[in-house]
């Protein structure tokens, strides 16, 4: 069948004239040239297998063997929450290095081959390299996290499983942007490091410390401050629980507890050291024990902790690496 014949090619042939055609044209050839030469690599299918196997298919056999027993004998309906609960801890970490593996070479392995000298003596700027950079290799961190999605839903389509799809959607929209956030993160530091290695080094680093340290961050520095400045003990815990959203994969693990739970206040109580005097002293309501979990009834909750507050937090991580992976990148000498 032709591309005239073929209505898929035809639709996407109509974009990609409408793309050329656009603003975006200066930077898009280059994040397209960056995605063929990419997805035709063998390890980007590898990588997408490795994630459909620990990422999809450990929570749906879960949701077959175990959970769904469970539910079945409690009499309760089964739906793709059970799924997102146990899929949630599996994405947290995994996708970051994922994501980490695809950007840290974007930039630093061109400049050690001597290729970026290349690119730019063509009619691209900076600006437009680090541009079509991070939108090519985004496109590539969302095949990995698209197949396990839909390889999920197949397997999940044929069973009795309901699929509670306004909370299903949202998690895949999360889990999307979380992974740009962690590929803008690491094509930043490509583009401020000198070389490839020095970029991987910097990106798991940092990725190990936000994974493993920066959990206790923000207890530490208000017992810090309670010892040494004497702040009270409501304003210790907003202390904590502010540093604690700072962290990408908190404010992600933290979004997607809010769309499970069906409100920002809980998912946020999960991130302190002690949910009742956080609900009570620093939200003004009243911790009740409920069937689902601890609720904190009549609460308010502060501008800062706000669902759009801490998609704010998340999107820094994008924004904050590449504006300063540009500005070193547009200074540095090849």
């Amino acid at each position: 069948m032709s591309a005239e014949q073929n209505p898929v090619k035809r639709v996407l042939g109509d974009i990609d004239t409408s793309i050329k055609n656009s603003e975006f044209a200066d930077w898009y050839p280059i994040s397209k040239k960056e995605f063929r030469d990419t997805v035709r690599s063998p390890w980007i299918w590898v990588l997408s297998f490795i994630f459909i196997v620990l990422f999809a298919l450990p929570a749906v056999l879960g949701l077959y063997f175990n959970i769904g027993q469970q539910f079945a004998e409690a009499g309760a309906s089964l739906t793709t929450d059970a799924y997102v609960r146990f899929a949630l801890p599996i994405a947290a970490p995994l996708l970051p290095a994922v994501a980490i593996v695809i950007g840290y070479a974007a930039i630093a392995r061109e400049s050690e081959r001597g290729s970026l000298k290349i690119l730019l003596s063509l009619p691209y700027t900076r600006g437009e390299l680090l541009a079509g950079k991070f939108v090519g290799r985004s496109a590539i961190t969302l095949i990995p996290v698209t197949v396990g999605l839909l390889t999920t839903l197949l397997v999940i389509l044929p069973s009795e499983i309901e699929i509670a799809w306004e909370s299903f959607l949202l998690f895949a929209l999360a889990t999307m942007a979380y992974g740009v956030v962690f590929t803008a993160f690491a094509i930043g530091l490509s583009a401020a490091l000198k070389t490839a290695r020095r970029a991987m080094a910097a990106s798991l680093g940092i990725y190990v410390y936000l994974q493993v340290f920066w959990s206790n961050l923000g207890a530490g520095l208000g017992n810090l401050l309670s010892d040494h400045a004497n702040i009270g003990q409501v304003t210790q815990l907003h202390v904590e629980l502010f540093v604690s959203l700072l962290s990408p994969i908190a404010a992600y693990r933290t979004l997607v507890q809010e769309v499970l739970q069906g409100t920002p206040i809980r998912s946020r109580l999960l991130l302190t050291s002690n949910p009742q005097v956080t609900c009570e002293e620093m939200l003004g309501g009243t911790l009740e024990i409920t069937q689902t979990g601890a609720e904190c009834a009549n609460a308010a909750l502060p501008p800062q902790y706000s669902t759009v507050a801490v998609i704010g937090y998340l999107l820094l991580w994008l924004v904050v690496p590449l504006v300063a992976g540009y500005y070193v990148f547009e200074n540095k000498d090849l």
